[in-house]
């Protein structure tokens, strides 16, 4: 059963992972501050808009802040580090992730 507690904290471990504020979590999918606490703390439920949104930036899928139980174990270190790498290249104009990419390829011999 999908319940407001059981998606609240998968937002908040997901914000948490990647070191983000609610804040700036509001900020990046345009809403407040006191709208990240209140999904977190599992007093509103989000809306489908607001979940598509939160998943996006938290580089995390729509089933994972659904249903957390069913997810895979936790992510290693590596793992976290890759997704908030992938959270940092969303945010990037095209023109910026194309040299981030550039750079990515050089790093790894590609």
């Amino acid at each position: 059963m999908i319940s407001a507690k059981t998606i609240g904290k998968a937002v908040r471990d997901s914000r948490r992972a990647l070191k983000l504020t609610q804040a700036e979590l509001a900020e990046a999918i345009g809403k407040t501050p006191d709208a990240i606490s209140q999904i977190e703390r599992g007093v509103n439920v989000p809306s489908v808009e607001t979940v598509a949104a939160l998943s996006k930036e938290l580089s995390v899928s729509i089933d994972n802040l659904i249903f957390p139980d069913t997810a895979p174990e936790q992510l290693s270190a590596r793992g976290m580090r890759v997704r908030q790498g992938l959270s940092i290249l969303t945010k990037l104009s095209d023109r910026d992730l194309e040299v981030a990419v550039r750079q990515l390829r050089a790093f790894s011999g590609d």
